[in-house]
């Protein structure tokens, strides 16, 4: 085919292809870079033309939040480009990253205040003006607030303007606060390192994967999930020679380039790890110098793992005992320079937690902490940033279980439980919950089996109360709607990360708001005014830039000014590298294999909260016709908030279920025959069929789809009923330690169509 003859969706899934492949280390398709870097006539005229006016950002496609110079023509947004001196990204987007100028273009979002006329989920709403939208809010929940105490109130929220959400809901008396993130994709993962180092693998982990010798992924997809740094990261560390053990039931992009691919028996990780472990101990691979200086339980660990043999641990994972025992001598080969990852999504089996410590006691056992190739040390800014009052966080007891004293005293409470607040809404239990506020979030489409327990839920509210961009799935349901303007129509504040190199990146608006639409600062500012609150809103994003300008030095000021981020490079992220003595904020003040301050859990609660993790086989299918429903991120869309972007819908528009070719043949099934995926514990059955991918890319007895498909919204005219959803098929199960979910235990059955 000639160029000429390359269609819009041929270039668009090339262009997708180009930056999963460089991200990925794929050879073969031309590079980007490559084409920069040419000298023919062609290349100059698409690298210098006329930009028109830049604007500083940080991208909100997803919330890795790459750099991005945006230029506009006439008023009109025409270009994103990567900020190179941004260290997310370093000048690169992903197809995600530059689709979102149609985040703003696209005329499904929502474009004024609204409040419902019809039936909860019919999507009729009457056009408001802002003073009716937010008095509207004061009519409804004042009285709430009145009958049942202001913890009437729940609010869910994910996004830039999450810190004016927060202060709201505080100024309003209710501590019901919950961040998605933690209890439907980090939280697991988060509380097993804090237990063992101290401190979380945060949103932007430590992974030193551009300079390790050999990384283990337990089913961490760094080339689908398409964070750009760690992405650029995972594949210049293969491009250095670095091994890679890949270990998951699904060949993913990143496992494409493994030295050894574990397609490891579904929710048997810790065995894994155990099997790991207990080599390493048994063998002296143990960096001891390590370990006795900073280590905390060394001898209670090596009676422990005496058990879990590399035996042992091939019944339980299918994994045989001598590649076990061989990736365990070459990984701790070329300790410190190695580094064991779990996985980002940690709410699987409901072992959660357990598995995450094994992986970080893994980690530990190498002495890779603070050394080049393991785990980085992130620092802060090096300044003193402006500091703002907030409201005080309410004391009154929380709905959903987190905290001291509660069903799971582990949980964050400043993150809270999006399961446990559901179901505190279902149940009316412990206190009426009356009333919801959404900010940048879908829980009808972000949860579980209990989806249907979901709109249960929703009817027992009063009032729901939506703010957002787009019509979501849980938006039709909304009694009240705020639309709030796009990442690339507004200020925020400065966005600042502690990190390798850390920084403070800008976020101006490019374009004045194309429709009626607020930032979130100023819909908060507005609701607050009727409850007399509203002077916890008197710096705006706005002023708080202006703020930040003052605190620098007239240097550090132009630089930011001129580059849209500034930088800090004078830490050292290698500390014990470097000769220094690493510190951990543990109870022990080392890094903890055994873990003292569970023991009191241990004893009342038995072995999920044992002190160092104990196996436990995963819940398995009752029939050899039900197939564990397992599911992941596609690298051309962000969870469930970009399936109506036109442009990634050329890349991606649905989710074919992967099958192994044993099951499908035993089904009678071929690929492309359309099927209906059963919940059989529930009875629910999809509303409609999808076709099969027949693939040896999935492990017998499970099967596939990507997740964020099969949106119920109508308001969406191009990804409406788009593949199949996940949150009708996988389990509402819960890691007893951290309260998270546990999506993986949910077990399908498909029916020909």
């Amino acid at each position: 085919m000639s160029r000429h003859n390359l269609t819009r969706r041929g270039f668009l899934k090339l262009a997708g292809a180009t930056g999963v492949a460089a991200s990925a280390g794929i050879t073969g398709i031309p590079s980007p870079l490559k084409a920069a870097q040419s000298n023919d006539a062609k290349s100059e005229m698409f690298l210098h033309y006329d930009r028109g006016v830049q604007s500083p950002s940080f991208c909100e496609m997803c919330f890795w939040n790459c750099g991005l110079n945006v230029y506009t023509r006439n008023g009109r947004i025409h270009k994103l480009e990567g900020n190179p001196l941004n260290p997310n990204s370093n000048g690169h987007l992903c197809a995600k990253g530059n689709s979102g100028i149609d985040s703003t273009y696209d005329a499904d979002r929502i474009q004024h205040p609204l409040i419902r006329v019809g039936k909860r989920g019919e999507g009729k709403f009457k056009k408001v003006s802002w003073e009716e939208a937010s008095q509207y809010v004061f009519d409804k929940l004042s009285p709430l607030m009145k009958k049942y105490g202001p913890e009437t109130l729940a609010t869910f929220m994910h996004g830039t303007g999450e810190p004016y959400v927060h202060a709201l809901t505080k100024a309003l008396g209710s501590p019901n606060i919950v961040v998605p993130a933690y209890s439907q994709c980090l939280g697991s993962r988060e509380m097993a390192w804090i237990l063992t180092f101290g401190t979380g693998v945060s949103g932007h982990e430590t992974y030193d994967m551009a300079n390790t010798r050999h990384m283990i992924l337990f089913g961490r997809n760094m080339a689908g999930a398409l964070q750009v740094r760690e992405a650029e990261d995972f594949a210049e560390g293969l491009a250095r020679g670095a091994k890679l053990t890949y270990v998951d039931p699904r060949l993913s992009e990143s496992c494409v380039n493994a030295t050894d691919w574990l397609q490891i028996n579904p929710g048997t990780d810790l065995a894994l790890a155990l099997g790991f472990i207990h080599v390493i101990i048994r063998d002296n691979l143990v960096n001891m110098d390590f370990v006795s200086k900073y280590c905390y339980g060394f001898d209670q660990l090596s009676a422990h793992v005496a058990q879990y043999t590399p035996d042992w641990a091939s019944n339980k994972c299918g994994i045989d005992a001598k590649t076990i025992e061989r990736i365990a001598w070459d990984f701790a080969k070329y300790a410190p320079h190695v580094v064991a990852v779990p996985p980002r999504r940690m709410t699987r089996y409901g072992n959660d937690t357990q598995t995450v410590r094994a992986i970080a006691i893994l980690n530990a056992l190498m002495g890779n902490w603070g050394v080049p190739g393991g785990l980085w040390v992130r620092s802060g800014v090096p300044i003193d940033l402006p500091e703002y009052e907030e409201p005080k966080q309410p004391t009154t007891r929380r709905a959903d279980g987190a905290g001291k004293g509660e069903k799971y005293p582990l949980a964050p409470q400043n993150l809270g439980r999006t399961n446990g607040m559901i179901e505190a809404t279902l149940t009316q239990k412990p206190y009426p919950i009356k009333a919801w506020m959404l900010y940048g979030t879908n829980p009808l489409f972000h949860s579980s089996a209990g989806t249907n327990d979901i709109y249960k839920a929703i009817e027992n509210l009063d009032l729901l109360i939506a703010i957002d961009t787009q019509f979501s799935d849980t938006v039709m349901y909304a009694d009240v709607v705020f639309p709030e303007s796009t990442y690339l129509e507004r200020d925020d504040a400065p966005f600042v990360q502690k990190d390798k190199i850390p920084f403070i990146a800008l976020r101006e608006a490019a374009i004045k708001p194309i429709y009626d639409t607020k930032g979130c600062f100023d819909i908060c500012k507005g609701i607050a005014e009727k409850f007399k609150i509203a002077h916890w809103f008197e710096h705006s994003p706005t002023q708080q830039i202006a703020d930040l300008y003052k605190a620098l030095s007239p240097e550090q000021a132009k630089k930011l000014k001129d580059d849209g981020v500034l930088r800090f490079e004078a830490v050292d992220p290698y500390p014990l590298a470097s000769g220094a003595t690493p510190t951990f904020r543990t109870a022990t003040g080392k890094v903890q294999l055994y873990v003292p301050n569970l023991t009191d859990f241990y004893q009342e609660h038995g072995d999920d909260f044992a002190p160092m993790p104990i196996y436990k086989d995963p819940i398995m299918a009752d029939s050899k016709d039900t197939f564990r429903l397992l599911f992941g991120k596609s690298p051309r869309h962000t969870h469930a908030r970009t399936q109506n972007n036109w442009l990634l819908l050329e890349l991606q528009d649905d989710n074919p279920i992967w099958i192994h070719p044993k099951d499908a043949k035993r089904l009678g099934f071929s690929d492309g025959q359309m099927v209906y995926m059963v919940n059989p514990k529930t009875g629910v059955k999809a509303e409609h069929a999808e076709k099969i991918k027949v693939t040896k890319r999935i492990k017998e007895g499970a099967v596939f789809i990507h997740h964020g498909f099969g949106h119920t919204t109508k308001a969406w005219s191009r990804g409406y009923e788009k593949g199949i959803g996940d949150n009708f098929f996988v389990s509402d199960d819960i890691d007893p330690i951290s309260g998270a979910a546990a999506f993986n235990n949910g077990f399908v059955t498909l029916v020909k169509a």
